[in-house]
């Protein structure tokens, strides 16, 4: 069972985001077991620039004892709303390469392929812009992640070239791709959303 059946909502600390199927929150020592579950797996990490593996109880436990929250760090989990709130991944925004806001998440794999991580990724992505200012973000995708690549897109972000970014897996670099979502993108797909036939 997940922390969120033991913690009334409005004791969790942080940041909570709610989207149609996940709710987003700072994940807490109850839910270290299943993160540890889900994280150790070479199809996460390696695709992550900082997760090692293998992933254990003791890497999930140091990880939500020292999660850091700010106006420019946020690092939440992904509970599903009719699951008993599962944990299933996580979704943050981070400083890192120059770039004030860069965006980053992960899912386990028993949900891929079910749009969870666009869904988490947007509504990071409207936090950032709505609530925190943010004029850009930025994020990465290892150039064999075309899944990840995908989630990018269809948040509205661009590719902005290649290099090279690291890799804890991979004990070094790995050729990635860089992509950036300017807020005059972001308020323009919103509006697309707002006026769409239909909606």
């Amino acid at each position: 069972m997940s922390a969120t059946a033991e913690i009334p909502p409005e004791r969790l600390p942080g940041l909570v985001v709610e989207t149609p199927r996940l709710i987003l929150r700072r994940p807490v020592r109850a839910d270290a077991t299943r993160i540890a579950e889900l994280a150790n797996d070479v199809a996460v990490a390696e695709n992550l620039s900082s997760m090692p593996h293998p992933y254990r109880l003791d890497d999930a436990l140091a990880f939500v004892d020292n999660v850091e929250e700010g106006p420019t760090r946020w690092n939440l989990g992904l509970y599903l709303k009719d699951e008993a709130a599962a944990f299933v991944g996580m979704v943050g925004l981070m400083p890192r390469d120059g770039e004030r806001h860069v965006l980053g998440y992960w899912i386990g794999r028993p949900y891929w392929n079910q749009g969870l991580a666009t869904e988490a990724a947007q509504a990071l992505c409207d936090h950032a812009f709505e609530a925190l200012g943010a004029g850009a973000l930025a994020a990465t995708a290892r150039v064999t992640n075309g899944a990840s690549r995908r989630v990018l897109e269809k948040c509205g972000f661009q590719y902005a070239g290649q290099g090279m970014g690291p890799s804890l897996y991979h004990r070094g670099l790995v050729p990635i791709e860089r992509f950036r979502l300017e807020r005059s993108i972001w308020t323009s797909i919103r509006n697309w959303a707002k006026t769409a036939v239909g909606a």
